[in-house]
């Protein structure tokens, strides 16, 4: 029983920080029972923290007591074991981008996959089903661009990037090469 104990550990300890760690990832180490047991026993002595059904995360100690890992590191890793796309939600991107100055209190995620609820102790990340093409550009920053004008709205985006663009640089009035066009500074 010691022994896999210490083979659970040393798996734990050699994950990155964030990762999540489920019974069947530890299968091939000792029985799933065993491993699912394991990770229990490990999360009632502190040394892990259950985040959602069958799902845990190591916790770093600190002289202030255990801390969970960033949620966005969380998030990843749930993204990597799943396969499907997770991204920020609108508000998150939104602020990311100044296009508002409002900062959201809830950690909201949109995702391709199934949608969940991970919990960090008093920390809640909430993961909504959103449609796919709203996830096609992923994480990046013209992915935030697209969740964040569809957040805003028809009317809102229009105003908010019209001065967004306008204080960044704006449109030169300059014509392009089709008639009717005006382009951006160093385009």
């Amino acid at each position: 029983m010691a022994k896999q104990t210490e083979i659970v550990s040393r798996r734990i300890d050699a994950q990155p920080e964030g990762a999540l760690l489920r019974s069947l990832d530890l299968e091939h180490l000792v029985n799933r029972d065993q491993a699912s047991r394991q990770l229990v026993r490990l999360a009632r002595h502190g040394r892990l923290r259950r985040v959602a059904r069958g799902m845990y995360v190591a916790v770093t100690a600190s002289r202030f007591g255990p801390v969970p890992p960033p949620a966005d590191k969380l998030v990843q890793s749930l993204a990597r074991i799943t396969g499907h796309a997770i991204v920020r939600h609108g508000a998150a991107a939104a602020s990311a981008l100044g296009l508002t100055t409002q900062v959201p209190v809830r950690q909201i995620y949109l995702t391709d996959g199934r949608a969940r609820t991970l919990n960090l102790g008093k920390q809640v990340i909430e993961i909504r089903r959103a449609p796919r093409w709203m996830l096609v550009l992923g994480d990046s920053l013209a992915g935030d661009v697209v969740i964040a004008l569809e957040w805003l709205g028809p009317d809102l985006a229009e105003t908010t990037s019209a001065s967004w663009l306008g204080a960044s640089g704006g449109m030169t009035g300059t014509p392009c090469s089709k008639p009717g066009l005006t382009c951006r500074r160093g385009w």
